[in-house]
């Protein structure tokens, strides 16, 4: 079974640097690659976009490097999804919804989807090419192997969305018996 847990990450101002660098390189990327297939002499399909990222965009933009290159690779499996809906929409006659532009500071985010490219070690989050590990708020809630990570920011903040495969998770297997309930009772009537 696959799991996600969602933990808030406190990164070093240089971590910071870094996540922000990740980010930004995968919304570039999708972008340029957009951009690129918007064309109307540029047909999608995913080799094709796979192609033009090895041969011109990791040599145009060299920055790229400085994060993991699943970072950017994986721009074009988001682009494809996207493509994919859209064609699927066309198809059957709906309103259609070409993929849009990636926006700075509006649903940040990149994924590591391959288990050799990060690491969950207690409270401590390992991403390739980050020279420290960044602390977790908390320790992984589910034993199993981790599959894939996303990192997000939202309103300043750090997200890891960590999915992980297990076997030993019952939902039913919840221990009931220290569950709280409060009810809030004010005597400060608005009437």
């Amino acid at each position: 079974m696959l799991l996600a847990h969602k933990i808030e990450l406190r990164p070093t101002p240089e971590q910071m640097v870094y996540l922000d660098k990740a980010c930004g390189s995968k919304r570039h990327c999708y972008n340029q690659l957009l951009a690129h297939f918007s064309k109307p002499e540029n047909k999608w399909s995913k080799n094709e976009a796979y192609q033009h990222y090895i041969n011109v965009l990791r040599k145009e933009f060299d920055w790229y490097n400085e994060v993991s290159s699943r970072v950017t690779r994986n721009a074009i499996d988001d682009l494809d999804t996207a493509f994919k809906h859209f064609f699927r929409r066309v198809k059957a006659k709906q309103k259609a919804g070409f993929p849009r532009f990636k926006k700075k500071d509006l649903r940040d985010s990149f994924a590591l989807r391959e288990s050799a490219k990060f690491d969950v070690i207690g409270c401590e989050l390992r991403i390739e090419k980050l020279k420290t590990k960044i602390e977790l708020r908390q320790p992984l809630r589910f034993q199993g192997i981790a599959k894939q990570v996303t990192i997000s920011k939202r309103a300043g903040k750090y997200f890891a969305a960590i999915l992980v495969e297990t076997e030993d998770y019952n939902p039913h297997d919840v221990d009931r018996q220290h569950s709280v309930g409060l009810i809030l009772v004010s005597n400060h009537l608005p009437f």
